[in-house]
């Protein structure tokens, strides 16, 4: 069966020349590129085992779920093929989001705009996922032309009018996931409107880069910050990889995405002095440390997740496996 792309792996949080490199550093032996490379393969191999769980009508009240873990194998099962050329993984791939396209017909709890249901931020946070694996096996073959043209339906009719569009980092999971769904559908004016929607939420970040409405949150103003940007880095490595720069963007206010990761950052290792709460708790480090560190290697970023790699499957978006597909040297 033909690629539908002629068999051509885009990119959208690794360049296939990057994870190739890494991939040779790992089979070399040098860590942590080895140890991520043979926990990514270890979890591919136990994703052979199982089918996917998908859901005729999808409700996700809680954070966690079928969809979850679908989205997060095949993306998995992706990047093993992409790594080995082993074919039975693209298979693998393949059934898992054929089955979520073939079976789902309807979201349930969605509610977009309000932040009153679950299911809609959810989705927002992982289904780029599928996207990234859809693309990753382009050239094994396996993923069909009927299969992309069944996908790219799903995705437009079922999955795009519901991704999520208030302030805040629902939003942001909503932009991370229309920048790479339009992207995937070659929808050009729908990316442009994307990316231009993540301008438009640097505008509204003051100067000093203090997310408003994450450092509302109380204890939870460092998780909730932390959270936003995944998706706004996430975003701006994407659209890195299309020739548009968003890392250099600076808002209406004067902010920029470099300033809101310092300001967090700044606060990570002194947790008292956050100005939002005096018992503000300290996150666990988000793997999108390891996208913004390739773009700017600060020293001070380092500290904060370098003890956390290598990063795999753990979380709860698609931003996943990032030592093995961003992580570059530590200095």
């Amino acid at each position: 069966m033909p690629s539908p792309t002629g068999g051509e792996t885009l990119g959208y949080l690794v360049s296939p020349t990057d994870l190739a490199q890494r991939t040779a550093s790992a089979v070399a032996g040098a860590d942590p590129y080895a140890a991520a490379h043979d926990e990514l393969l270890g979890f591919a191999e136990e994703a052979l085992k199982h089918p996917a769980r998908p859901m005729t009508n999808l409700d996700i009240p809680g954070t966690e779920g079928p969809f979850v873990d679908d989205t997060a194998i095949a993306y998995g099962l992706g990047l093993a093929y992409a790594m080995t050329g082993d074919v039975r993984y693209a298979q693998q791939a393949r059934a898992y989001i054929d089955a979520w396209v073939g079976t789902t017909k309807g979201l349930v709890n969605a509610c977009p705009d309000d932040g009153g249901c679950q299911t809609s931020l959810i989705v927002a946070r992982v289904v780029p996922g599928f996207v990234f694996a859809a693309d990753l096996i382009r050239p094994s073959g396996v993923f069909s032309a009927e299969d992309d043209a069944a996908f790219k339906t799903w995705l437009d009719g079922l999955i795009l009018p519901d991704l999520p569009t208030r302030a805040g980092n629902w939003g942001d999971a909503g932009t991370f996931s229309r920048a790479a769904i339009t992207d995937y559908l070659g929808d050009e004016d729908g990316f442009a409107k994307a990316i231009e929607e993540w301008r438009t939420r640097m505008d509204a970040v003051p100067a000093d880069g203090h997310l408003p409405d994450e450092v509302r949150r109380g204890e939870d103003g460092m998780s909730y910050t932390q959270e936003a940007l995944q998706y706004k880095v996430a975003t701006a490595r994407l659209a890195e990889l299309r020739g548009v720069d968003l890392w250099s963007y600076k808002g209406k206010q004067g902010a920029t995405l470099r300033g809101a990761l310092d300001y967090l950052s700044g606060y990570w290792f002194r947790p008292a002095d956050w100005p939002w709460d005096p018992n503000v708790r300290v996150p666990s480090p988000s793997p999108m440390w390891e996208l913004a560190y390739q773009h700017w290697p600060d020293p001070a970023w380092a500290k904060i997740f370098a003890a956390d790699r290598p990063f795999s499957e753990e979380g709860h978006s698609a931003v996943r496996w990032t030592t093995m597909t961003n992580g570059i040297p530590i200095k």
